[in-house]
């Protein structure tokens, strides 16, 4: 079950695709009858804009949706109590928690405020965010979990690119405006999709969504012990994969 921050970025995904293919249409009708105007390339930029922008919101949208299933379920290691302490969550602010009757939703909105003006575009910073969860070079394993070596190098332009757009206005050093291929950016929006996808399945099979974690336990517990021992073990739902450190 992927993620509710994963079907946001989707979504958002299919709208940089539907820009594309508006470009490629109107150009196709401009290439037929000169009388239709040309298609301005901007249109393709602002599908470049757009994507990168929805990997950005999925990162830190991912990390907050996931936050209470994971503080109910592991004990936090430094690096998370020295996130949320960053977040607000000081000795002043914990001693309020104690009398909230959802302390959860409390500590949520300060760590989705603290990330509300955090810029993830980057593959190191993105790597960063998550190892309070424990998982390590998740973009690298989830680069690997598609098969494709040439991924994080696709997704590495898009991003590029969206800089140079963002930034400069995609103007090259002559001041003339630097040309985009919309075939590759098509490509590269693809690439992104996969590989945030495969990031999803990674950050999910580590912290399942309380219906799956619920049903999977279900599978595990019924069938009770000949030797009527019915302790299961707590991590037993949760199968290995590559990136996890399962250490305490």
């Amino acid at each position: 079950m992927h993620s509710k921050a994963f079907s946001k970025f989707q979504k958002t995904a299919r709208r940089c695709e539907t820009l594309v293919d508006a470009y490629t249409t109107l150009h196709g009708l401009n290439a037929a009858n000169n009388a239709v105007p040309a298609p301005p390339k901007d249109i393709v930029r602002g599908a470049v804009v757009l994507a990168v922008s929805a990997l950005d919101a999925y990162v830190t949208d991912v990390f907050v949706e996931k936050l209470v299933t994971y503080l109910k379920k592991h004990k936090p290691d430094q690096d998370l109590i020295d996130l949320l302490f960053a977040a607000g969550l000081d000795t002043r602010e914990a001693l309020v928690l104690i009398n909230m009757d959802r302390p959860y939703t409390r500590i949520r909105k300060l760590v989705s405020r603290y990330y509300a003006i955090y810029t993830t575009q980057k593959f190191d910073v993105i790597d960063k965010i998550f190892l309070p969860y424990r998982l390590k070079k998740l973009t690298d394993n989830a680069a690997a979990k598609t098969g494709k070596s040439s991924i994080k190098n696709r997704v590495s332009k898009l991003i590029e690119r969206r800089h140079e757009i963002a930034h400069g206005g995609d103007y090259n050093l002559h001041g003339r405006i630097n040309d985009i291929d919309e075939k590759r950016v098509g490509t590269w929006v693809k690439s992104l999709e996969e590989l945030v996808k495969a990031m999803d399945e990674i950050i999910c099979a580590r912290i399942p969504t309380p219906v799956a974690r619920q049903a999977n336990v279900a599978v595990v517990a019924v069938p009770a012990p000949a030797n009527g021992n019915h302790d299961v073990l707590d991590d037993a739902n949760e199968a290995p994969i590559a990136g996890l450190d399962e250490e305490a």
